[in-house]
């Protein structure tokens, strides 16, 4: 997978989702591999990886972040959910992703999370493009 090119549209809280996860994978200890959390939320094992993987449609809903929540044994939702209400809706992105594994999780020399992708080019969706988005996903 490395330096391979994904353009994709997702909406901004899906991204900060399923990085913030990635993150508490990361910071679990013992450390939680992609596999085990599936397994901790009751799903086959490659659940997560789908829902990590770009190139996949998989994503978190709200009954799976409760079940992320309870695997991570965590105390509140807040712990996954963002501090304030993110800026947009849908963005359009294209990433290159520079991992080779999409399951480790590895931090820099200030504690932060190196994100298993680059951002290339990002731009919000506006209006039209969002309600094209929504009409066909509703004819697939």
């Amino acid at each position: 997978m490395e330096g391979k090119i994904v353009e994709l549209i997702i909406s901004e809280l899906d991204l900060f989702l399923i990085d913030k996860i990635r993150e508490l994978r990361g910071r679990a200890q013992p450390y939680i591999s992609q596999v085990e959390l599936s397994q901790r939320m009751g799903f086959a094992d490659g659940y997560v990886g789908k829902v990590e993987n770009f190139s996949s449609n998989t994503k978190y809903n709200l009954r799976k972040l409760h079940l992320a929540a309870k695997a991570l044994n965590l105390d509140s939702y807040q712990s996954i959910l963002p501090d304030k209400i993110l800026s947009n809706d849908l963005l359009y992105l294209k990433i290159e992703v520079n991992r080779k594994r999409n399951d480790t999780v590895d931090f820099d020399k200030n504690n932060q999370v190196i994100k298993n992708y680059k951002i290339v080019e990002m731009r919000v969706l506006n209006e039209a493009e969002i309600k094209d988005f929504n009409n066909r996903r509703k004819t697939k």
